[in-house]
């Protein structure tokens, strides 16, 4: 039998195939630094730039739990390449278990995925931590889940907890006025798409909502300022939206 130093005993018990390497010091602190620069990059856009930051990072670090959980976001939501995004997810919490923002990411892949009852199973898990900032956002979520699964009385009841939790919960008031208005409670969807507007008030696709609800009762001089506003608030990149908005309040 070869001479084994001690320490790559351990690594050789655990993978036969040899020494594992173990991250340096230097390593894992340069990865923090390529997970940083990662984050830097995807707040100004490039979304690029951050995941050749994020694959840099966990070239240093494989078991960088951050990385791998920022590495799933930008392939789930901004190059839509589900399974790998999936996989990131699942390694993030395989290297910590406790990592509830990467369980309820999970979940939401999963409620893309249209798999509602694996994401209602990962957001009861984050909301069972306690100390997990953003429970309002798994509980609004698992919210949605259960209305696309046909539970509409548990999912306003759960989305409702989400805004009572964080009454500044913008995403929560909009899925509230969508479910209120496909289930014919047209009046109650305006109020609640004119907190989504309230309390998201840079966003024109609250104007948007907020107008077509207006219009449907019949509320003209309310739909107006409400397109006028959409119009006035959509971004260059949201030329269709402000387009729509344009062509709904010239109708009016």
């Amino acid at each position: 039998m070869s001479r084994i130093t001690s320490s790559c005993f351990l690594a050789f018990a655990l993978a036969s195939a040899g020494c594992a390497h173990v991250p340096t010091e230097k390593e894992r602190r340069s990865s923090e630094i390529h997970y940083d620069l990662g984050i830097q990059a995807q707040q100004h856009g490039h979304v690029q730039d951050a995941l050749a930051e994020y694959q840099k990072a966990l070239e240093q670090n494989p078991d960088n739990p951050e990385a791998h959980n920022a590495v799933g976001l930008l392939l789930h939501l901004s190059f839509r390449r589900l399974d790998e995004a999936s996989s990131h997810y699942e390694q993030a919490l395989k290297i910590r278990p406790t990592f509830s923002d990467a369980r309820t990411n999970l979940g939401n892949l999963r409620l893309d995925q249209g798999r509602y009852d694996d994401a209602i199973k990962l957001y009861e898990e984050s909301l069972n931590d306690m100390q997990y900032r953003y429970g309002f956002s798994a509980q609004n979520n698992m919210g949605w889940a259960l209305y696309k699964k046909g539970d509409t009385v548990n999912a306003l009841q759960n989305i409702k907890a989400a805004i009572t939790t964080n009454p500044e919960f913008c995403l929560g008031y909009k899925n509230l006025g969508i479910i209120y208005d496909e289930t014919g409670k047209t009046e109650e969807a305006c109020r609640q798409f004119a907190h989504y507007r309230e309390k998201c008030p840079e966003v024109a696709e609250a104007y948007h909502r907020e107008g077509v609800c207006q219009a449907k009762l019949g509320r003209v001089e309310e739909a107006k300022k409400a397109f006028a506003g959409c119009e006035a608030k959509a971004q260059p990149n949201e030329q269709v939206l402000k387009d729509d908005c344009r062509s709904l309040l010239d109708h009016l």
